[in-house]
């Protein structure tokens, strides 16, 4: 069984030292892009969650939330979401990610003739 709570190392915490961590400023968040590609709003967000989601290899506790939506829409245009095992495998995905979500808005606004992969580049080893 493993533990549900873990700090940026990977490391079992307890759900008090998990919500100390959190709130320490800069500690959750691991990459930030947001701008303006072929006229679409792109948000690419990866962050330390400590909360362990399921991986193949084990705990998933950093995200990447990325969307599209055209500038000032109410609801995003496409979405999606990805789980990292570790904050070097978080920071690759987050390039990974943004350069990916970067083609998406290129397509979405007739800017380019083929979809990107449906998925990034997996992050490669460390």
């Amino acid at each position: 069984m493993q533990a549900p709570y873990y700090d940026r190392h990977g490391r079992p915490v307890s759900q008090e030292q998990w919500q100390q961590l959190g709130r320490q400023p800069g500690y959750s968040r691991i990459g930030y892009h947001d701008a303006v590609r072929h006229g679409q709003q792109v948000t690419v967000i990866t962050f330390w969650s400590g909360i362990a989601g399921h991986g193949p290899d084990g705990p998933l506790i950093f995200c990447t939330c990325a969307g599209i939506r055209i500038p000032g829409g109410p609801r995003p245009a496409f979405q999606r979401l990805w789980g990292w095992p570790d904050i070097a495998a978080a920071r690759a995905g987050h390039q990974a990610v943004t350069a990916w979500i970067t083609g998406i808005a290129g397509f979405l606004a007739g800017h380019a003739s083929q979809l990107p992969p449906p998925d990034p580049a997996p992050p490669g080893p460390p």
